[in-house]
């Protein structure tokens, strides 16, 4: 079985229990990091969503931006399955595409998007894999175009820190038996973030040492943080 497969099947198994093993370690924090800044979206024409797993953040998508089209890309049939139940819950189906497929693969169209979402999906990339996928996830961006970011970031105290590393090491040890996850410890998203032609809008960086919430603008020169 090759790595690709492994991952599929490991995520597929893991569709039903997702939300229960999330809630143990975090409780409602990473439900609340990924729906933080949703409402403060500016309206949106088309939207490219990677990774949602169960669907949380692409719902609350459906509901704040009711003319949005969007395409939300898996790799799992069975975490789509749940995404696709929860956009026929708001009445949007019309308007969602689902892709089954790898996001690192996806053929991402250049300056289609108005806004790129990627929650938690991230910390799954190796720093090769960021260097390669991220530029051409945001290159599908149109000119002053929105990157939603969700994701694990390093806290900046030291006991932070190392309560970070303790969990992050236990996540990865689970989703490299679960899925073949070859990354052994989180990227440092925060660098990778800096190396890229954007600028933090709003940002919800309090709700968990562990994680951080931000809208991001591709190709602006001036900004501010919240």
């Amino acid at each position: 079985m090759d790595q690709s497969e492994l991952s599929v099947r490991g995520y597929d198994r893991l569709a039903k229990v997702y939300r229960g093993l999330e809630f143990c370690l975090f409780g409602n924090s990473l439900y609340r990091a990924r729906v933080a800044l949703v409402d403060q979206l500016p309206v949106t024409g088309r939207a490219l969503v990677l990774g949602d797993g169960t669907g949380q953040v692409l719902q609350q998508l459906c509901l704040t931006q009711p003319n949005c089209q969007i395409t939300t890309v898996d790799q799992s049939e069975q975490m789509l399955r749940r995404q696709r139940r929860r956009v026929e819950r708001v009445g949007a189906s019309d308007r969602v595409m689902f892709v089954q497929t790898d996001a690192r693969t996806f053929p991402v169209p250049t300056d289609k998007y108005d806004l790129l979402v990627a929650a938690f999906i991230l910390d799954c990339f190796t720093e090769s894999e960021l260097a390669d996928c991220l530029p051409r996830f945001l290159a599908g961006l149109r000119p002053q175009g929105m990157f939603y970011f969700v994701d694990f970031v390093w806290p900046k105290t030291r006991w932070r820190r190392r309560q970070a590393a303790a969990y992050q090491w236990l996540m990865h040890r689970f989703f490299r038996w679960q899925t073949g996850l070859p990354n052994r410890r989180l990227v440092d998203l925060e660098c990778v973030l800096a190396g890229q032609n954007l600028v933090t809008l709003h940002s919800a960086d309090r709700l968990h040492p562990m994680t951080s919430c931000r809208i991001l603008k591709v190709g602006w020169d001036s900004g501010m943080s919240d």
